[in-house]
């Protein structure tokens, strides 16, 4: 299997699962010496020097590969543009099924950069036929890791999701065993799953960490303008309710169970 963007999120947790559910899979990055990369060597994997926005290196990565995961990753909206029409013409002309890492409710088109470039892959993957799960999780668990200190210094938990709001939210590694599961069988037609681990407040994740540290949390609701700047969009559309997406599909379909929210912050040694 090929995995791109393999130092990203998505990607690596792809990469991960792929190997330790025995499934060959190959690393295509630009950055062979990054600190994800190496990793990824050191656990064996076969990391290639490649770049997702260059045709012939994905083409030439495939030449092997009974399956892709495709991930456009982060950047401009022309760069993950130019990442998303080569990987899927890519696929499309060597014949080889995919797995993209997509986002609940990307159908929707909301105007949000990030999600509308995943909507377009999923769409052009449709409409040329290619054999393809589209992989579509809520808002990614890791997203706290960026306010840690202040959770472990201050007790608080500042997050752009206001009010008792609540979203979707998942485990990126519930993404790369979901990728695992579906490759484990055979991609056929085109279908779309959420992978989320269950539909949250703010409160509901302090009361996670509580239980997690033995330490008191308090909710601090933020408006969207405390995401980073590039995110502000996406958690506009995340208040408006666009990420209440059910939980169990993954389950139901492959048998993968999704992790409850404390089992990622236990996982991450909070």
């Amino acid at each position: 299997m090929l995995v791109t963007g393999a130092t990203d999120r998505y990607g690596y947790a792809a990469a991960r699962a792929l190997d330790d559910a025995g499934i060959d899979a190959v690393v295509l990055t630009r950055d062979t010496d990054s600190p994800a990369a190496r990793a990824l060597t050191a656990h064996g994997l076969d990391v290639v020097h490649g770049r997702r926005d260059q045709l012939d290196h994905v083409e030439d990565a495939l030449a092997d590969a009974d399956g892709a995961f495709l991930s456009v990753g982060t950047g401009s909206a022309r760069t993950t543009t130019e990442r998303g029409e080569t990987l899927v013409r890519a696929v499309e002309r060597t014949g080889t099924p995919a797995v993209h890492a997509s986002v609940f409710g990307a159908d929707e088109r909301p105007g949000v950069r990030c999600v509308d470039v995943r909507a377009s892959v999923d769409a052009d993957l449709a409409e040329r036929g290619v054999p393809h799960v589209s992989l579509r999780p809520g808002i990614p668990l890791d997203a706290f890791e960026r306010v840690r200190e202040t959770v472990e210094a201050e007790g608080r938990l500042p997050f752009p999701l206001e009010g008792h709001a609540r979203a979707a939210f998942t485990d990126p590694r519930d993404v790369g065993r979901a990728t695992a599961a579906v490759f484990r069988g055979d991609i056929a037609g085109s279908e779309r799953l959420p992978v989320v681990g269950g539909t949250h407040s703010l409160y509901d994740v302090a009361t996670a960490l509580e239980a997690v540290t033995g330490e008191s949390v308090r909710a601090d609701p933020r408006p969207p303008t405390d995401a980073p700047r590039s995110l502000t969009a996406f958690y506009r559309w995340v208040n408006e309710g666009a990420l209440l997406a059910p939980s169990g599909a993954l389950t139901e379909r492959y048998g993968v169970e999704t992790a409850a929210l404390a089992d990622y912050f236990e996982r991450r040694d909070w």
